[in-house]
């Protein structure tokens, strides 16, 4: 099996679940014998019309600017150089750009949905401006023709089928993989300010602006914990740095409790991860957050207690497993939750112990990488619709 795999953003590139994503495919995918290769359309060439070819462990990367990605010759140029007998779109940005191409071609698309294509586009303008109509007119096209469609939720699967008119035999969910073995080696402790071994961890990991991650409903419930727990410290685990600051001024007298860690790397967030008493997911209930978000693979890869917002899957895969704690979308809820797992030992060994199973079923990319394989072959063997 030959894969080009498509991006509208740099590999290796921020490390956020977009972006580690497909990095996580490629690496899981050349020991089984795939041969991956990357093509990043670039929206805003730095310089050049030609695309640029770099390497990434081994993978080549070709850096390909508007003017050759716009036409399809840019592709048709790999596909030349490297042949390949699936492509494999990650994010609406991939899909779009290089859906000419693929229709000219024939060749078949597999389009992964990170995350329904909504308001994270042009948010400030409500979804109504003209980058936002030009995404969504070109997605229409590419799932109308995409010989399938990988969704990350089977909320996002239920949207596809109902809404977009995909036959369900052309769906799959499959989860955000990650390499369950950067868990099991050792990691080096990594120091937190204001934090010692006597003090009990909340923590989050991720963006801490993203408007569809909740996490001032997790500032603002932070009061009533830190009350009832003088020995509970909060650390979120994301940037900007600045907006840190902000949530300390905004705890008052409790914001020397909070510490905010940003410009981490992946392995620099698994031992941290290590460190949490609980690790808390307060996302909003949002037709955006249909899908389940890379970070909940590290909170159970990580084999801490979690608690989240009851939500979409996470009534599948925390309350039905026991591996979490589902709360209401507010800081009470959120508050409870943390609580009840801090003041109950029993209740967080018990969901520490389930975490790691759920891991390993839903989200360790050496089984994942099984399912890509199938869905590879069925586009193959189906063709474009």
């Amino acid at each position: 099996m030959r894969v080009l795999m498509v991006t509208s953003f740099p590999i290796p590139g921020e490390y956020d679940g977009t972006a580690m994503l497909p990095i996580k495919i490629l690496r899981a995918l050349r020991p089984r014998g795939v041969d991956v290769t990357v093509a990043y359309l670039r929206l805003r060439p730095p310089a050049g019309l030609s695309a640029v070819v770099e390497d990434f462990e081994g993978t080549p990367v070709y850096n390909v600017p508007p003017a050759s990605w716009s036409v399809g010759r840019g592709l048709e140029k790999i596909a030349r150089e490297r042949p390949f007998d699936v492509v494999h779109a990650q994010h609406y940005g991939g899909a779009t750009r290089a859906y000419f191409a693929c229709r000219r071609n024939r060749w078949p698309m597999v389009y992964e949905i990170h995350s329904l294509l909504g308001e994270e586009v042009e948010r400030d303008r409500l979804g109504r401006g003209p980058v936002f109509r030009a995404y969504q007119a070109l997605e229409r096209r590419v799932v109308r023709r995409a010989a399938h469609v990988i969704a990350l939720g089977k909320p996002v699967q239920d949207v596809v089928v109902r809404e977009k008119g995909v036959p369900a035999e052309r769906t799959s969910v499959i989860y955000p993989g990650i390499d369950l073995g950067e868990y099991e080696r050792p990691a080096p402790d990594v120091p937190i300010l204001g934090v010692g071994p006597e003090h009990k961890v909340v923590m989050y990991i991720g963006s801490i602006v993203h408007p569809n991650q909740g996490v001032p409903i997790l500032v603002d419930a932070l009061p009533k914990i830190f009350a009832a727990r003088p020995d509970a410290r909060c650390v979120l685990v994301g940037g900007p740095a600045a907006a840190g600051d902000d949530y300390k001024r905004k705890l008052g007298e409790f914001g020397d409790r909070l510490t905010v860690i940003a410009g981490t790397t992946p392995e620099q967030v698994v031992a941290l991860s290590r460190r949490a008493d609980v690790l808390v997911h307060p996302r909003l209930a949002c037709k955006e957050n249909y899908s389940v978000q890379s970070k909940l693979a590290v909170y159970l890869a990580a084999g801490r207690p979690v608690v989240a917002t009851d939500f979409g899957d996470y009534k599948t895969l925390l309350g039905e497993t026991g591996a979490g704690v589902l709360t209401d979308v507010a800081p009470a809820g959120i508050a409870d939750g943390v609580l009840k797992v801090l003041n109950d030992p029993e209740l967080a060994a018990r969901l520490a112990a389930a975490a790691r199973p759920v891991a390993l079923e839903h989200f360790g990319m050496a089984r994942n990488v099984d399912r890509y394989l199938d869905v590879y072959e069925r586009a193959v063997a189906q063709g474009p619709r």
